[in-house]
């Protein structure tokens, strides 16, 4: 039977708007509903994929359930488990310190299991960060990882590396999260979720890394080549200097790893699992009240200097900077109509399940369809 939502509070932003919702017939039932622009005109869209992804991968206690989807007029929905704050929410409360060493021991061990779950399914996700790992709603020492919307099946090779300074091209997921390869114009694999997991750790132990966020009026281009300059100049050694080596290491190693090379999570949990024995890590309590003191970080931030061709800056579509239409009722809104109404609206085609998966998880029937979303 297809469900019927009614919107409530507005839960926050990114490539779509996520809402909490109820069930019109059924008021106990309370989810997370991603809701994102589609016209009627587009096949490939991105919550149906990031859906299937979710279909997939169903099964571990760090994937979100998911329980519809629906592609009505203008907009697409998703209905996903709904969630608690994420990694980088509770982090923005403690001021600049970071979170205990025992903390974030408890949460790489979480991660990997994650993510060697998701890898196991030929999935990489591509946009790992603090923001999408969140904390279950009855339980904050629980994670899950979300938004798969980047989410592409494990590529068997390697695609050629990209001249920066002769094609424009930009990374894969976030500028301060991206792997290496992903500044180097590589196509990403499952060693690349892994660095990022990497900083993600690191950032949770000292407060912050060395790359800050870049200035609003840089160019994108150049805050990407800044931001890749400084994460190679700085090893996961420089990196967890005063914290334990093994989060330094899980850097290391993910910069160590080949293409097609799954990561050894069994070793890593393993490194883990000892040093949390070491430091006595106890399996309860909640994320949100662990703290450390503030970083004095030994390391000097690297100062960059670097040489990029001038950009063109100029605006080419300042035609539609002033349309006054609300961008959350009508897909044709004027900031991106070009999107919906030709293939750059489309997914790409590289994030597309095969066609067996995309048929195996049609036919599972375990997800239901969204008929009706009421405010």
């Amino acid at each position: 039977m297809p469900f019927k939502f009614k919107l409530g509070a507005h839960l926050g932003n990114g490539g779509y708007v996520i809402f909490k919702a109820t069930e019109i017939s059924n008021a106990n039932f309370v989810i997370a509903l991603k809701k994102s622009r589609a016209s009627r005109k587009i096949k490939r869209t991105l919550l149906r994929h990031e859906s299937r992804v979710l279909q997939l991968l169903q099964g571990h206690v760090a994937i979100p359930a998911v329980y519809a989807y629906g592609h009505l007029d203008h907009f697409e929905y998703l209905a996903i488990e709904l969630l608690g704050p994420s990694l980088a929410d509770k982090l923005h409360f403690l001021d600049g310190a970071g979170l205990k060493v025992k903390t974030v021991i408890r949460i790489v061990d979480q991660a990997l299991s994650a993510l060697e779950h998701v890898h196991s399914k030929g999935i990489i996700h591509r946009d790992i960060k603090p923001h999408n790992f969140l904390c279950a709603l009855e339980d904050d020492s629980l994670i899950k990882l979300v938004d798969f919307g980047l989410s592409k099946p494990i590529a068997h090779c390697s695609t050629s590396q990209y001249n920066p300074y002769q094609e424009r091209r930009y990374i894969i997921g976030s500028l301060y999260w991206a792997s290496l390869n992903s500044h180097n114009g590589f196509d990403l694999a499952p060693r690349d979720d892994l660095e990022s997991l990497a900083y993600v750790a690191l950032h949770l132990l000292r407060g912050s890394l060395p790359w800050k966020p870049r200035p609003l009026e840089e160019s994108e281009l150049r805050s990407q080549e800044i931001v890749r300059i400084m994460k190679s100049k700085y090893t996961g050694e420089r990196l967890s200097e005063g914290f334990p080596h093994e989060f330094g290491e899980l850097l290391t190693y993910s910069r160590s790893l080949e293409f097609t090379q799954l990561p050894d999570y069994a070793k890593l949990r393993r490194e883990f699992a000892a040093l949390g024995t070491r430091k006595d890590v106890s399996s309860d309590g909640s994320f949100c009240t662990a703290r450390a003191p503030i970083l004095t970080a030994s390391t000097t931030v690297l100062e960059v200097d670097i040489d990029l061709p001038p950009e063109n800056t100029e605006d080419h579509d300042d035609h539609d900077d002033h349309d006054d239409r609300d961008k959350d009722e009508d897909s044709y809104f004027g900031y991106d109509i070009d999107q919906w109404d030709n293939r750059q609206g489309e997914r790409d085609k590289d994030l597309t399940l095969s066609a067996e998966q995309a048929e195996a998880l049609e036919s599972d029937g375990c997800l239901r369809l969204i008929e009706e979303v009421a405010k």
